[in-house]
């Protein structure tokens, strides 16, 4: 999974490189993760453990299509819980981990294009690689499950200069059940500097 991510970051490295001038965005996001729905049921704490890359290319003013990848983690420390696995049965301290590795096409609509601040929309659709552990003792649980995923994007872009600005906003990643996962969600406040060509 990590060589995965690995090249998805390199190739938007490189993509950012071979774009022509003032005309793309290069994002570097800090989420703020809230675990809802069936991940809540999982781990229920809220978590700054992250990190998005995206790359837009500007195939309009108002209108960007682009990628994004990133990783996010979720922790949280279960007292006197009962664990169960096939016949097993194990009751003691559970740390609970789940790990979200997004892989997205993106499109954004800025719906102005004027002035510094700009309000903007956004869609990604990809996959999702959900990698949940388990550890209670010396006992340890791990399974990753890759989900089909849609990701709405609601936000202000800031642009002080030409070459700098910023992201406030707001995502809802939601991915679908797959073999033994049931489709998991968060909600994603992401603050973005942001590189423009």
């Amino acid at each position: 999974m990590k060589k995965t991510l690995y090249t998805a970051l390199i190739l938007v490295f490189a993509f950012a490189g071979i774009a022509k001038a003032q005309h793309s965005a290069f994002t570097i996001e800090i989420p703020v993760t809230i675990p809802v729905g069936n991940t809540a049921d999982f781990i229920d704490q809220t978590a700054i453990r992250g990190i998005n890359i995206e790359y837009q290319r500007f195939i309009k003013p108002e209108f960007a299509i682009g990628g994004e990848i990133g990783h996010s983690t979720l922790y949280k420390r279960e007292d006197s819980k009962v664990y169960t696995e096939g016949t097993a049965s194990l009751s003691g301290i559970q740390y609970r981990y789940q790990y979200a590795y997004p892989i997205l096409v993106t499109g954004t609509y800025f719906p102005m294009t004027a002035g510094k601040v700009k309000p903007f929309a956004g869609l990604g659709i990809g996959t999702v690689a959900q990698d949940r552990r388990l550890d209670m003792g010396i006992f340890s649980s791990e399974e990753t499950h890759w989900q089909f995923a849609l990701r709405p994007e609601l936000g202000l872009f800031f642009e002080p200069s030409p070459q700098v600005g910023f992201k406030l906003g707001a995502k809802y990643y939601n991915s679908f059940e797959s073999n033994n996962l049931e489709g998991q969600s968060n909600i994603g406040i992401n603050f973005g500097l942001v590189f423009l060509r």
